[in-house]
């Protein structure tokens, strides 16, 4: 439903199917529970094969988008503090 009229393989839809070549660094996060997770290691791989620098962490335990949990769930509050740094890195 998500992708409206448009093929599954567009890569404004997914982004494993996008030509990477030339991204900036990419920061990936994705929990083993996740739903998208092999998703999340495709595109890894795929960056990396097109040399974008990647950053890749699966969490242990995780979901998908448990990052919004925000307050109530320690482990969403690390990983937004985890991407909070990863920024501040790569814009210095």
């Amino acid at each position: 439903m998500y992708s409206g009229h448009k093929p599954l393989d567009h890569p404004l839809i997914s982004p494993v199917f996008a030509d990477l070549t030339g991204f900036p660094p990419l920061f990936i996060q994705a929990g083993n529970h996740e739903i998208l997770q092999s998703d999340a290691e495709l595109l890894a791989k795929k960056a990396r094969q097109a040399g974008v620098e990647v950053t890749f962490k699966i969490w242990d335990k995780m979901w998908h988008v448990w990052q919004i949990s925000g307050d109530r769930l320690p482990e969403a509050k690390m990983a937004v503090s985890e991407i909070g740094n990863y920024i501040k890195k790569v814009l210095k």
